[in-house]
């Protein structure tokens, strides 16, 4: 849109990982070099690991548009989430080889045969996992019967993990330690510097077929540096943005003002998901805060204990005044409160307490004089008996979690439902938000029932 304008023949902060416009930091060469390293001397396990949006992306398709026509055959792995067969079924499928069994034992037996063919020709296979950090803990831990497939003295296949920061964090708990050892070579990709910020910029607006380099301000080019904070994309983001918003002002070059108008904008959008989250937290612990508080006043009016709790209550804003046998309305006890509430989604509306009504008539005024021949109050309808309540566990899924993980740390990786894979159906049946058992957001809260065998 704004290319002819500024003099580009192509867009230049496209936020998609192109190797054309590797723009290599210190740490980025350092991170080309461990894949190039670790595959050419078949270490076998190489991790590359960074924040969002540094660039790990872009330094792995680089390296593979480099290695094209090598004796490498490459399996890349875009989606982390699987399981260790799934996982298997992929590098199947990506060396064209054929799955005669669904046995994952005899699956690694003939992924064994194959790579030794492999490796007769002179071939390299290697998997590349991105997004790594999403691996399911089992698959990870399976990845290490990988490793055992190798010669006396070299791997058979090499495998690069790439994710990000909580890559290695995962990589450090216990149930990981062996292939923790594995892991030959590490690197990590950390943000630019102020001064690469502004090389950056300058490297991608170049290899756009800019020949004049004042297509920014220094004052628009400060401002953006600043708020990128080394972040590659964000550098991105920001430049196309001001290249967008300056050529509809007709300006050039893009100046100090339109970067802290486009600045202002990006700094909005990221406050807005905040905030959702904020209220996403909010309104569940306000209602939680509401029962809370509903069960001390009910406590309260009930209980011997008043006098001691009287001060309490004045600080939460009740100021009761205890009469002599006051007709009490029913009170809501924790145990007449449906349980699906505990993990339904807040409604939009606030959430009110309701005070006894008995309690506050009493406080209201005194109570009118008995009649004479007073009626006797009408009875109150039998309770209906409640069915039978379903016994859950209720977890609030974390980031990073997945719904298998959290089935085997609430059941057990060895109970029978667990192994046969129904425990996951029984959790979706008692979860209708839970639409793909792949994609479980963090935030959002899971019953887990008690499973058939433990009734």
């Amino acid at each position: 849109m704004y290319q002819k304008f500024y003099g580009l023949t192509r867009e230049p902060f496209h936020i998609t990982p192109d190797p054309k416009f590797l723009f290599l930091s210190e740490s980025h060469k350092q991170a080309l070099a461990a894949i190039i390293y670790g595959i050419e001397k078949r270490k076998g396990f190489v991790a590359i690991t960074g924040g969002v949006g540094v660039g790990k992306t872009t330094v792995v398709r680089a390296f593979l548009e480099k290695s094209a026509g090598k004796d490498l055959k490459f399996v890349y792995v875009f989606h982390a989430n699987l399981t260790f067969k799934e996982l298997l079924k992929t590098i199947y499928r990506d060396l064209e080889l054929e799955l005669a069994t669904n046995d994952l034992l005899e699956m690694v037996n003939g992924l064994h045969l194959a790579l030794i063919e492999f490796y007769r020709k002179g071939k390299t296979v290697v998997v590349i996992v991105d997004e790594a950090q999403n691996i399911p803990l089992e698959t990870l831990e399976n990845l290490r019967m990988l490793s055992n497939l190798e010669t006396p003295t070299e791997k058979l296949v090499q495998v690069v993990l790439v994710g990000q920061t909580e890559l290695e964090e995962l990589l450090e708990r216990y149930e990981l330690r062996q292939l923790k050892q594995r892991i030959a070579i590490r690197s990590h990709i950390e943000p630019l510097t102020a001064q690469d910020s502004y090389s950056y910029i300058t490297h991608r607006l170049y290899v756009a077929g800019l020949m004049n380099p004042t297509i920014f301000t220094k004052g628009a080019l400060d401002i953006v540096v600043k708020e990128a904070n080394g972040v590659p994309r964000v550098l991105n983001i920001l430049c196309d943005n001001a290249l967008i918003t300056g050529f509809g002002y007709q300006k050039n070059p893009v100046t100090a003002v339109i970067a802290k108008e486009v600045v202002a904008d990006f700094q909005k959008k990221k406050k807005k998901p905040a905030a959702r989250s904020q209220q996403k937290w909010f309104l569940p612990a306000a209602a939680a805060a509401v029962v809370v508080v509903a069960l001390l006043a009910a406590f309260f009016f009930l209980s011997p204990f008043q006098n001691l709790l009287a001060p309490v209550l004045e600080q939460l804003g009740f100021h009761p005044t205890v009469k002599s046998e006051p007709a009490r309305a029913p009170i809501t006890t924790l145990e007449s409160i449906p349980q699906k509430t505990a993990v339904q989604d807040p409604p939009a509306v606030s959430p009110v307490l309701v005070v006894p009504q008995a309690s506050s008539e009493a406080s209201a005024s005194p109570a009118p004089p008995p009649a004479a021949t007073p009626s006797p109050p009408p009875a109150p309808p039998p309770p209906s008996s409640p069915g039978p309540r379903a016994k859950y566990t209720v977890l609030v899924v974390k980031r990073g979690q997945t719904l298998s993980e959290l089935v085997r740390n609430v059941y057990g990786p060895t109970t029978k439902e667990v192994v046969d894979g129904s425990a996951v159906d029984l959790v979706k049946q008692h979860n209708p938000s839970i639409t793909n058992t792949n994609l479980i957001l963090a935030g959002s809260v899971i019953r887990f029932p008690e499973l058939p065998s433990k009734r």
